[in-house]
């Protein structure tokens, strides 16, 4: 078997050993993420709530759940690999060890005159005088001619007794398990697949992994920005009024990347003169508190009264695109709240009690956007 053959063959083994090496550990990954999610816990221990299959879910909603691109992904690639594995082991080759008796049909030990007849006799099926088949001509001069002359010549036979070859000591051979026109670049499509080849199978996890490590920096394990941790803990007080809690709840680092485009201007002034009412603005200094409210970063202007269009319902005078924004605001809110509630009710206290007055107002402000959310 040839050099080139035998990298064909191993080419298989070497995409499979791409595959497996950042499938595995992200299976293990996923399956380990399955496990250690917490169940939804029922707070009402009755019989009537415990059987009433709130809190279950329907083999309709696990297949869905589970029906992600992600998963079938996964799925189909872990397809491919045992497709790969039952393809390698059906078509793997044994090792052959050059065994001179038994390529010439005889038995260890035989004498001069059997290696002579059986010489003579395979001579005539494989010669290539007598047989013009290509293969046969091969044969002959790799194993019947070499076989001969290891059982007839001295130096032959003590190269074959010393190193189990006729030839001698055997170089070895390295080769790249890639088949033979891939590394043909002289081809017309040979460098250019090699290429692509490279590119998948090595800058491509090399750009995945740069792009992971960087979101994995920037996010907790909630999805929140370690950037809003910082601006809820700094702005976060035990006194905090419960009308000032949505003031905390606008400087999160995910709203500030909202776009702020020129053409929101207008839009967003008929926006302020619907839900003035409820800005907590000083009636007495309308002017000035107008003003001052004007001068934020424009990112927590329109973030706040996107929240008090939700609010107040009045979501129906939005723009097409404060209408993309809106909805991408009510997407980011729950987990948000979520972690500025934790905030509050982190221990402050050595009998491990939070901030009260904060707690409620988050409890308020969820209740009131989720519940308009819903109607």
């Amino acid at each position: 078997m040839g050099a080139s053959e035998e990298n064909s063959e191993l080419f298989p083994i070497f995409v499979l050993t791409i595959m497996a090496l950042p499938l595995v550990p992200y299976t293990l990954v996923k399956i380990l993420n399955v496990f250690s999610k917490k169940a939804m816990s029922i707070h009402c221990q009755c019989s009537v709530c415990s059987r009433s299959g709130k809190y279950r879910k329907s083999i309709f909603k696990r297949i869905s759940n589970f029906s992600t691109c992600s998963n079938l992904t996964l799925v189909l690639l872990w397809i491919v690999m045992g497709v790969l594995v039952y393809y390698i082991k059906h078509t793997s080759h044994e090792v052959k060890v050059f065994e001179p008796f038994s390529i010439l049909g005889l038995e260890s030990g035989a004498s001069d005159s059997d290696i002579k007849k059986a010489y003579r006799r395979l001579s005539i099926q494989y010669h290539p005088d007598k047989n013009p088949d290509p293969e046969a001509h091969d044969y002959f001069v790799e194993y019947i001619s070499k076989a001969y002359q290891a059982l007839t010549d001295p130096v032959s036979r003590e190269n074959f007794e010393k190193y189990g070859h006729p030839d001698g000591r055997q170089g070895l051979q390295m080769g790249i398990a890639l088949p033979p026109f891939l590394l043909n670049i002289d081809g017309t499509s040979g460098g250019i697949l090699l290429l692509g080849i490279v590119g998948v199978c090595i800058l491509l996890p090399l750009v995945l992994a740069v792009i992971y490590l960087s979101r994995s920096a920037k996010y907790t394990g909630n999805y929140v920005m370690h950037q809003t941790l910082s601006a809820y803990y700094y702005f976060m007080k035990p006194s905090l009024a419960q009308s000032k809690v949505l003031d905390v709840f606008i400087k999160a680092a995910e709203f500030m990347e909202i776009p702020v485009r020129r053409s929101d201007e207008e839009p967003l002034q008929k926006l302020f003169v619907l839900v003035r009412s409820e800005l907590n603005l000083d009636l007495k200094n309308i002017r000035q508190e107008q003003a001052k409210f004007w001068k934020q970063h424009p990112a927590l202007v329109k973030v706040e009264l996107l929240i008090q269009a939700q609010l107040t319902r009045e979501s129906e005078a939005l723009t097409p695109d404060l209408l993309r924004d809106f909805r991408r605001m009510l997407e980011l809110s729950p987990r948000l709240l979520e972690e500025l509630m934790k905030m509050a009710l982190i221990p402050r206290t050595a009998q491990g009690h939070g901030w009260l007055r904060p707690a409620i107002g988050v409890v308020e402000l969820s209740q009131n956007i989720i519940q308009v959310r819903l109607l």
